[in-house]
């Protein structure tokens, strides 16, 4: 007998648009080179230097949106502010300033976030914790509502507030507008304070991420103005801190010319705009204020290396990484360079991904990797997890991967499924534009503040993605990824757990592996046909046999002949989106106790091995520019499938998953990386903080039950 099945589908119906289906095609006008960068010092030496291609008009600067208000006040403070009415009743609010730790002299290591959270300690007119009452009386919570962050570029405060109410929005400002210049500073608060900064430093150095970041770091900011700027410093440091050092990097940097207000929500723009510059407007500037340095990196000339066995790594990874100076933002060419080399970065991370699936490759689940440390520095790269044993021929597969593309470039049919998923990104993100929320578009404005970030209207966001997606070709993307990387050498990352640090291959092995990749004598890649046109023939119809409209969302019930229900409501909170989820009781704990893992991996498995006569990797390639995306589960006490898509995608939805039901697929490759990644969490789960928390916490909720452990034990993985 059918289990009953409910399928709960929601249709964002709100401005739904029609994708484009064109190929790419040769560029609207050609490309003219430049002068060509000076090339690294031990770039593969098959190459000769190439020049970044560069396009008439990549000199424009992009427009900004004319749905936000941008002004200077005469002190040299900049405002943004933006009416919207997502979520409404509510604003965002933001006092950043362009002062991070970078800027820190000698004997000021870790002021910049110290003084951070003294501004929470007590203003002129808040005196103490008098701010956080205050803003809590308005409904506004520490931490989701009130927060603020440092770096080593910039100091950001955010607030969340009601505008609803009265006087909440005037009192949000008096309250950036006191954090700007008024902050008591009060040595009493200081030294009370000091307990948190050293605990939120002991958290960081005591954790695989921080040891990760510190050590990845070090390496990356080598011989800049960053180096030794760590924003947290340590705890010796921390401990002479005074309300003097703090106060004279407050005195120094916290000036109108380097801030930013922000204020996006649901009021009206003329009244906000006046708020600010009446607070605002009679701050000064310091007599001979400190000039601030702009402050930028340089490439790598030769390959670099970190090499970290750590008792809390929770697996085995590779990374390179590309270090190179930032860009300058917000003109069309650096949007061009931009999309080209991600293209590039996708196509090889695409051709290592169809190796892990294909192959018995060294690596599995290979992506896109960066380490985004400064505003002046970019890290485009790529990592894949591997076993310890195989770190080594995993860094020379992925090092390999990249000088074979830099040798023979890209297909043109591989880029023109780069190009159409790209394509439906930027169309989705077009429609949810009409539903963004206050929070992005503040955040968008921080950044534009801080680094110069293009902020179009939609519209030609829009047009100026879709354009210059058209004029990809395979030359235009090769030499700008072989422009882009002869300029610099790579920083090769290993790590794993400290208890398979035998396996783990040191620097110099990693030299050698990067010497060899450089001269390997690499074939070209050849780029199979996506020869299926369909998913599947259209099945029989089952009946409609009842109709109803249900409870407070009113959806509309449908009951079909074959014991199916199906329950759909039409939303605007997300436009030209669908979500679905179907689901039916039953779950793991109906099987037999030695059967229950293998029922809670086995939906991973299924999603990761393609769907009827399609593996993974052919399915990925006829899917490419579509948005249909499903999974499938088998939890507790009930199984299931969810999924998403645009609305123009909807079809291809619901024959993936008519597909899942009827001919899944587990193929062993998906089961081997899935397995790869979980026992090396098994055998060190109790050295690893998260997870040991997690299994503690399961096991004395469910009467030591091995089957609700968050990652099964070695014995089940093994059997």
């Amino acid at each position: 007998m059918h289990r009953l099945l409910t399928l709960i589908v929601v249709l964002a119906v709100v401005g739904t648009a029609c994708r484009s289906n064109d190929e790419v095609v040769g560029t609207s006008m050609p490309p003219v080179s430049t002068t060509t960068p000076a090339l690294a010092t031990t770039t593969t030496t098959t190459l000769q230097a190439v020049a970044m291609p560069v396009f008439p008009g990549d000199e424009e600067v992009i427009g900004v949106d004319p749905d936000v208000t941008i002004g200077v006040l005469d002190n040299g403070l900049t405002y943004y502010v933006r009416r919207n009415t997502r979520p409404g009743s509510r604003a965002q609010l933001r006092l950043a300033v362009q002062a991070g730790s970078a800027l820190e002299d000698d004997d000021q290591r870790g002021v910049a976030h110290y003084l951070e959270h003294m501004m929470f300690n007590g203003t002129e007119s808040f005196p103490a914790n008098e701010l956080i009452r205050v803003l809590e009386r308005f409904g506004s919570e520490f931490g989701p509502d009130i927060n603020a962050y440092t770096s080593l570029d910039q100091t950001v405060y955010e607030l969340e507030v009601p505008t609803d109410t009265d006087g909440t929005l005037e009192t949000a400002l008096d309250v950036l507008f006191e954090w700007s210049s008024f902050a008591t500073i009060d040595p009493v608060e200081v030294d009370a304070e000091r307990g948190v900064l050293l605990e939120e430093w002991r958290l960081r150095s005591q954790s695989f991420s921080g040891r990760y970041f510190d050590a990845v770091g070090e390496v990356l900011l080598a011989g800049s103005a960053y180096e030794g700027h760590d924003p947290l410093a340590d705890g010796a440091e921390l401990d002479v801190t005074t309300a003097a050092t703090l106060r004279r990097f407050y005195e120094d940097w916290y000036r109108p010319d380097l801030m930013a207000v922000v204020a996006v929500g649901d009021f009206d723009v003329d009244e906000v705009e006046q708020l600010i510059s009446n607070r605002f407007g009679g701050l000064t500037i310091p007599d001979n204020p400190r000039p601030r340095p702009q402050l930028t990196t340089e490439p790598k000339s030769t390959p670099t290396f970190v090499v970290l066995p750590d008792p809390e790594s929770p697996n085995a990874f590779v990374e390179l990484n590309y270090p190179l100076p930032a860009l300058n933002q917000g003109t069309v060419g650096t949007v061009r360079q931009e999309l080209a080399l991600g293209l590039a970065f996708q196509m090889v991370v695409t051709r290592l991904d169809e190796d892990s699936r294909r192959t018995d490759a060294a690596f599995f689940n290979p992506s896109r990797a960066a380490n985004p440390f400064v505003n002046g520095q970019r890290t485009p790269g790529l990592g894949a997890s591997a076993e310890p044993a195989l770190l080594e021929p995993a860094a020379r597969a992925l090092l390999e991967e990249v000088e074979r593309a830099l040798l023979h470039g890209f297909a043109a049919d591989e880029l023109a499924r780069a190009v159409a998923e790209v394509r439906g990104r930027v169309d989705l993100t077009f429609e949810g534009l009409f539903s963004k929320q206050d929070e992005q578009f503040a955040d968008e404005y921080v950044e534009h503040f801080v680094v110069g970030s293009p902020i179009p209207d939609a519209e030609n966001e829009r047009d100026l993605s879709l354009r210059l997606l058209g004029e990809m070709t395979p030359d235009v993307v090769a030499d700008t990824f072989r422009a882009t990387l002869q300029t610099t050498e790579p920083l090769v990352i290993v790590a794993g757990p400290e208890s398979a640090a035998a396996d783990i291959p040191d620097e110099a092995a990693l030299q050698l592996v990067v010497a060899e990749a450089a001269r390997a004598d690499l074939a070209v890649r050849e780029d199979a046909e996506v020869t299926a046109d369909r998913l599947m023939e259209a099945p029989l119809a089952a009946e409609i046999v009842s109709r109803a409209q249900l409870g407070q969302l009113r959806p509309t019930v449908l009951e079909l002949a074959n014991g199916v229900r199906v329950a759909y409501v039409e939303s605007d909170i997300a436009a030209d989106t669908v979500s679905m989820q179907a689901v039916s009781p039953g779950g793991w704990l109906l099987l037999p106790a030695a059967d229950a893992v293998e029922a809670q991996l086995i939906g991973s498995v299924v999603i990761e091995s393609g769907v009827a006569g399609f593996d993974q990797v052919a399915l990925g390639r006829f899917l490419s520019g579509d948005l249909a995306v499903v999974a499938t589960y088998i939890d507790e006490a009930e199984e299931g499938i969810v999924g998403s898509s645009e609305a123009d995608d909807l079809e291809l939805l619901f024959q993936l998953i008519h597909l899942y039901f009827t001919e899944p697929r587990a193929d062993e490759r998906a089961w081997e990386s899935l397995y790869n990644e979980l026992r090396p969490l098994a055998v060190d789960r109790k050295a690893i903080p998260f997870l040991a928390l997690a299994d503690q916490l399961q096991l004395s909720r469910f009467a030591a039950d091995p089957r609700y452990l968050p990652v099964p034990t070695v014995a089940d993985l093994d059997s």
